[in-house]
């Protein structure tokens, strides 16, 4: 399954444009914090690209809904178990 839009731009808004990543082992501690663009989820390699990332994986028994959603740079994104697959 997918983030809805309407679950991805409330993730955005309570982000406030900015990585929400609380993992230390991504190498940052506290909040990863790097600002983004709106326009580049998705797109490895410019400026700002970020993702939807479920914190639980839906085979894993994680939803689709925003409790469930975090909004994470591209670096951040890639350092997850279940990125890319």
């Amino acid at each position: 399954m997918a983030f809805t839009q309407s679950v991805v731009d409330a993730a955005w808004t309570r982000s406030a444009g900015k990585c929400e990543c609380p993992r230390s082992s991504h190498g940052h501690t506290g909040r990863c914090s790097k600002s983004l663009s709106y326009d580049n989820r998705g797109k490895d390699g410019a400026w700002g690209a970020w993702e939807a990332h479920h914190k639980v994986s839906v085979d894993a028994g994680g939803s689709d809904n925003l409790s469930n959603c975090e909004i994470l740079c591209m670096e951040c994104h890639k350092k997850t178990g279940s990125y890319g697959g």
